[in-house]
């Protein structure tokens, strides 16, 4: 019975220790934007949503020089002092080419939608009315197929530990039962 010990205690460390489950509120948003008022609007309503973790910066590089950080999301501009947006997405996707960037800009120009969208940005939004709560939505969406991803591999992993643990237990409860008939 002493054998079952150890691998029971294992699988219970495993089972109640989720604390590392990546949650909405651990996630990390980029808002690239120059204007003020249209960057306090996303931060508001994305902070009203979520606990999320918002980085604002007024430029490209900026963005860039904190790609390290690790953004779950980016939300850029077109217009942008220094690089444009489209030169930033360029960047990013250099970088990781499985952030999800979306691109909301006051630009009406449809050769840069279309641009934006065969370089690979989830979404291309233009600031039109609703444009902010859209973003929002988007974003929020975005967060929660990343948790719901993050929590199947974790289950998947669990499932295999415990799995193994058992197989361990089993094996090991064979082996002392030989042993001790013998």
């Amino acid at each position: 019975m002493e054998a079952f010990i150890v691998p029971l205690l294992l699988i219970r460390l495993m089972m109640t220790n989720k604390g590392h489950i990546k949650e909405i509120g651990d996630s990390r948003v980029f808002i690239v934007e120059d204007n003020d008022m249209d960057s306090l609007m996303m931060d508001y309503l994305l902070s009203k949503e979520t606990m999320t973790n918002i980085k604002k910066f007024r430029s490209g590089e900026e963005c860039i020089e904190n790609l390290g950080l690790k953004p779950d999301v980016v939300i850029l501009d077109y217009s942008l002092p220094g690089i444009n947006g489209m030169q930033t997405l360029m960047q990013i996707k250099k970088y990781d080419p499985e952030i999800p960037v979306i691109v909301i800009t006051g630009n009406k120009d449809e050769e840069v939608a279309q641009g934006f969208l065969d370089a690979g940005v989830y979404d291309y939004i233009q600031k039109k009315e609703n444009a902010f709560e859209q973003v929002s939505k988007i974003t929020d969406g975005i967060l929660n197929i990343m948790a719901q991803k993050e929590a199947k591999v974790e289950h998947r992993q669990s499932f295999v530990f415990v799995t193994s643990m058992l197989i361990i237990a089993a094996l090991i409860s064979i082996i002392s039962w030989v042993l001790l008939r013998h």
